[in-house]
């Protein structure tokens, strides 16, 4: 069957010219654009524009539950609200009859649909990449009975549930390490409260380690005074004192026969999305990077877009588009990634990138990251409080991984019939 049997099959609107007007937005509508629908990764739980009353006037309140689809420059991206939200012409809304479909089946059908849209019109030679509703409505979908459509979507969707719960988790982790980072280093914190006349070791050390003799201890590792803006004994520096950059690289005379790469792209905030393997002479030229457990890499090119990442493991051949900070002790790997990666530092390399269509940083650059020089132990109780929490990120990913790695084998095994609803709950069990 095609989408407008199965529903309803409607461009967004956004009928106002210009729109960029300033009166159309601020309200209480979220209003999403393609760039949201592609980073929802499936189901849109958040927004960061808003639409006026004057906003929704002029374009559509879509329902909850209603698969958003891409047509202009990210296409074929698909997203299911799970709130009301208005969206532009360049997104097409399929509002399904809950008589003949399930949204979230259709949703993971057009999943299979995407690479070939994808292969047959990104590139083409536009100015900008599109697709159109006569495209979309004629597409043809599998549609078994309602009562399987939703057995599996649920099937799909509890993969998909538990990626969700640990993406959040980790939201909440790494904003518990920056905010230690801010504190301790940043802020100075533990030792401002202790000029303030703080006795509590938990209060001192900022609440987030509630053991009071843990606390006791790591409060001891913080002066009782300032001295010229910072605590006393500490003195500025920046990341040279804590990490090596670049420290090897491969070439002619040592390079494997293959790499695992990672390039700028598909490293973002945080995440390394994909690694590609290549053979040595196959591999791009920029493959040059040697990266280890423990270091952090940062983007270079763009430093805006949060193409950074902490390294979990040893093997990987990054993009000379990264700075690759190697922690000089195994215990400043945590600091040297949290001050590399914190939202002032990278906004701060992004003011400093130039370059016109290709704005970049110097590795240096980064390696220039202000950061005071500390006592080790005083590193080392940083390490002890943050490395559980990133190793516990870092393990999450990992899961992540493994779970999209399963979804996407069993989907389009369940959409064609080739497995049993049976047999397919009992493995999906096992690995959720």
């Amino acid at each position: 069957m095609t989408l407008p049997e199965l529903g309803e099959l409607n461009r967004g609107k956004s009928k106002h010219r210009p729109r960029d007007a300033a009166h159309l937005y601020g309200g209480p509508y979220p209003f999403l654009q393609t760039g949201d629908i592609k980073n929802a990764r499936g189901r849109v739980t958040a927004y960061s524009q808003t639409y006026s009353e004057a906003g929704l006037a002029q374009s559509r309140l879509w329902p909850e539950g209603t698969v958003a689809i891409t047509i202009a420059a990210n296409i074929a991206e698909t997203s299911i609200l799970t709130f009301p939200a208005c969206f532009p012409d360049s997104v097409v809304g399929f509002v399904a009859d809950p008589t003949r479909c399930d949204a979230r089946f259709i949703e993971y059908s057009f999943q299979l649909h995407r690479k070939k849209i994808q292969g047959e019109y990104v590139g083409s030679g536009s100015v900008q990449d599109n697709i159109n509703l006569r495209v979309l409505s004629q597409l043809k979908f599998l549609v078994p009975p309602l009562w399987e459509q939703k057995a599996i979507a649920e099937i799909l969707g509890s993969l998909d549930d538990k990626i969700e719960l640990n993406r959040r988790l980790n939201e909440t982790l790494e904003a518990m390490t920056q905010a230690i980072f801010r504190d301790w280093f940043v802020d100075f914190g533990p030792t401002r409260r202790k000029i303030d006349g703080a006795t509590d070791p938990v209060e001192i050390i900022g609440g987030l380690v509630s053991d009071p003799d843990r606390a006791r201890e790591l409060t001891d590792l913080f002066p009782a005074s300032m001295d010229d803006g910072l605590p006393e004994g500490w003195v500025e520096g920046d990341l040279a004192h804590y990490a090596f950059l670049n420290p090897e690289s491969w070439s002619a005379r040592n390079a494997p026969n293959e790499v695992e790469y990672v390039d700028l792209s598909h490293t973002k905030w945080g995440t390394i999305e994909t690694i590609t393997a290549y053979r040595w002479l196959e591999a791009p030229s920029r493959a040059r990077r040697i990266v280890r457990k423990g270091d952090t890499i940062v983007g270079t090119v763009r430093p805006g877009n949060g193409s950074y990442s902490y390294v979990r493991i040893d093997g990987l051949t990054a993009s000379t588009g990264f700075a690759a900070l190697r922690p000089k002790r195994k215990t400043m790997a945590e600091l040297v990634y949290l001050a590399a990666t914190s939202c002032e530092n990278i906004a701060r390399l992004d003011k400093l990138a130039d370059g016109g269509a290709y704005p970049a940083v110097r590795p240096d650059v980064v390696l220039a990251t202000s950061l005071p020089v500390v006592p080790p132990d005083t590193v080392d109780g940083f390490s002890s409080v943050c490395a559980p929490l990133i190793d516990r990120i870092e393990h999450n990913k990992d899961e992540n991984r493994t779970l999209a790695g399963t979804r996407d084998l069993f989907l389009p095994k369940l959409m064609s019939g080739k497995i049993r609803l049976r047999d397919a709950e009992r493995e999906i069990e096992a690995v959720v």
